[in-house]
């Protein structure tokens, strides 16, 4: 397939345009500017919180439904890591 008298004019256009703004933005980083506004953004107390939340989520106790659903799933030894590499893995 060939493509004939195909014009670019978007492209041309935004190549003049960004060599434009790119010199007007070469001169005002030359220029020192007083109206500079400074953010500062403090995430301790966010993270403080969401440690705590997960921290709560994890001592909370399993309820019992959850408990009786597992161990059914895992009677009469049908558990697929032994008991052997759970005592390696607490130990370790």
């Amino acid at each position: 397939m060939e493509i004939k008298n195909l014009q670019l004019n978007s492209i041309s256009a935004y190549k003049k345009i960004s060599k434009s703004f790119s010199a007007k933005k070469g001169e005002a980083a030359s220029k020192k500017s007083s109206n500079t506004d400074k953010v500062e953004f403090d995430f301790t107390r966010s993270l403080s919180a969401a440690q705590a939340a997960a921290a709560a989520h994890v001592d909370s106790d399993a309820g019992e439904d959850r408990l009786a659903a597992l161990a059914a799933k895992y009677a009469n030894g049908n558990c697929p890591v032994s008991a052997e590499a759970v005592a390696n893995a607490m130990t370790a």
